[in-house]
């Protein structure tokens, strides 16, 4: 079942979405009930399933063979029984890495190591061949971990924990990653030349899915699903932005799936599925700080030309995660639990442009009289002109302009142009409305476009990630786990807040400290397989997701009437 709301304000703004999915219960009533009308379709997203037969050195099939599944990291083991038919199957498994070791009466045991197995995974072994002679003897074969599915003809990629260790990364984000896949490339966002998608700084928002990578040829913003453990958290508003991060010491692989896929699979027509890690059989933690600066970067040539600092950018990241088993659980119980701080400072990457009046404009002032003006408005003997005709006649003569009383503004002195509005024809309101508007600092004869007011925003986007995960290994037929992830993040919308979704041209900072976003996502998932026979696995999937990503000023009471006099 499905529940979807949301909801939009002119400045605040928020998203709210819980989604359950419920896929067959372990009580035989639920699992009657659930067969009515119930079918089985996150399974294949976030589990996989290992098959193959057992055989002797002949070809000839065992039956009765007793089959174990091992689970590599946590030790846990699963038993099944080869069929008349020599047949073994272990569905709704966990992605990681397996050994599967076969066993019978009259034979030596034979064991197949390195098995791993991804999210959506359906694989068939090669057969497990067991020769004649004692139980003491075993023989151990090396899997091959890159198999070719031959019981499926679906088209996926997977990145493992080693390719997300190993390859660099420019932010925190491991979807950023999916662009190293076959036919994963950056797309525009249909308005502008790039991606929407900015690698260089992480939030609670942060997806290259959808918005800036185009995944087999999905269109911009299209029907990609990104899961979380089975959480989609995709922002339904805009198919763009979400409402977890996919953090690399988190996550444990991500797969993709691009077509052919088969019908048990909800999404579509490209799904991005990742699984988080989870605890092993023994204690394992790091700490890391990850860092970058420009300490070492030149300032760039505008803040050159206008005389201004370099920013001073900077990424940290400091975190750390710890795991393994619950002590006092015998092994049954494993948990992992990780944290991740976001220090962000994008420097002098947003810069406002705009022209100011004078303070003598502001009175009515527009001649060139004053030194002010002839700034502002760079003089030759033409009159007023203006260095960009791009934004404007900003600086045009008043002159013969007509007033509401029907007279005209007084004209400049002998010698110099330009007009004055007399006082009492200036609206209180205008004053009171432009009380907040910052003075001019730049040359307009200088700066590049004709502005007297240049001021780069540096954005402190600052925020942090946890992310916990329980495995419970109840008995070989029961398995659990569940996973939680909590986010926060703030930045100035676009970067310099004085806009929510565009910075139109000629922008100032909006008052009381400019526009904020503020970013407050959760996530959960909770799996509970029960196998009841060799051909009835059932698995219970539940999994909410909820965004609150309110827009509004850092302090709301400098736009008040009150505040500025209006």
């Amino acid at each position: 079942m499905t529940n979807t709301l949301r909801q939009a304000e002119p400045v605040i703004a928020g998203i709210i979405r819980r989604r359950a999915r419920l896929l067959l219960g372990l009580l035989p009533a639920v699992f009657m009930l659930l067969c009515l009308g119930t079918p089985t379709w996150v399974q294949a997203q976030t589990t996989a399933t290992v098959s193959g037969t057992v055989e002797d050195t002949t070809g000839a099939v065992i039956p009765g063979a007793t089959v174990t599944l091992i689970n590599d990291a946590t030790r846990t083991q699963i038993d099944t029984a080869s069929t008349g038919a020599g047949l073994y199957a272990f569905p709704s498994l966990i992605p990681g890495t397996y050994t599967i070791r076969a066993m019978a009466k009259g034979f030596a045991p034979k064991e197949l190591t390195g098995v791993i197995l991804n999210a959506g995974d359906t694989k068939e072994m090669p057969p497990l061949q067991l020769a004649v002679g004692s139980a003491s003897q075993t023989v151990t074969v090396q899997a091959i971990t890159q198999m070719i599915p031959m019981s499926t003809g679906s088209r996926s990629d997977v990145l493992d924990y080693s390719d997300i260790q190993n390859v660099d990364l420019e932010g925190r984000d491991v979807t950023e990653m999916l662009k190293v896949l076959p036919g994963v490339v950056e797309s525009p966002n249909g308005t502008g030349n790039g991606p929407t998608f900015n690698p260089l700084l992480v939030t609670s928002q942060t997806s290259a899915v959808g918005n800036g990578l185009n995944i087999s040829g999905a269109e911009y913003r299209g029907p990609q699903a990104l899961l979380s453990d089975g959480v989609d958290v995709i922002d339904p508003g805009d198919m763009g932005g979400s409402i977890g991060t996919v953090n690399p010491e988190m996550t444990q692989e991500v797969s993709v799936l691009t077509s052919d896929f088969g019908a048990d699979q909800e999404f579509g027509p490209v799904v991005v599925s990742t699984i988080s890690r989870s605890g092993g059989d023994h204690y394992h933690g790091e700490g890391y700080f990850d860092a970058r600066n420009d300490a070492l970067d030149a300032n760039d040539w505008q803040s050159n030309h206008q005389g201004l600092p370099k920013g001073g950018a900077h990424y940290y990241y400091p975190g750390g995660n710890f795991g393994g088993p619950v002590p006092k659980t015998h092994k049954k119980l494993f948990f992992f639990g990780g944290y991740e701080r976001w220090l962000q400072n994008a420097g002098n990457a947003s810069i406002l442009t705009s022209f100011i009046p004078t303070p003598e404009m502001m009175n009515g002032d527009f001649t060139t009289d004053n030194a002010d003006n002839v700034a502002a408005c760079w003089y030759n003997s033409g009159g007023f002109s203006h260095a960009s005709a791009v934004n404007g006649q900003w600086c045009n003569d008043l002159t013969g302009t007509v007033l509401p009383d029907g007279t005209s503004p007084t004209a400049a002195p002998a010698g110099e142009t330009g007009a004055t509005i007399p006082s009492s024809d200036i609206s209180p309101a205008s004053k009171a409305l432009s009380s907040f508007w910052p003075k001019a600092n730049a040359d307009s004869a200088t700066t590049p476009g004709g502005y007297n007011y240049y001021e780069p925003i540096q954005n402190i986007l600052d925020g942090w990630v946890w992310r916990a995960r329980v495995d419970w290994h109840w008995t070989d037929k029961t398995q659990a786990y569940i996973s939680y992830q909590a986010e926060y993040s703030s930045e100035l919308d676009q970067g310099n807040g004085a806009h929510i979704y565009w910075t139109p041209g000629n922008s100032i900072p909006y008052p009381g400290g400019g526009l904020w976003q503020y970013s407050w996502t959760k996530t959960a998932a909770g799996h509970l397989i029960h196998e009841f026979g060799p051909t009835l696995t059932n698995e219970f999937i539940a999994s909410w997701g909820e965004g609150n990503l309110p827009n509004q000023p850092a302090n709301p009471q400098g736009a008040w009437k009150s505040t500025l006099g209006y």
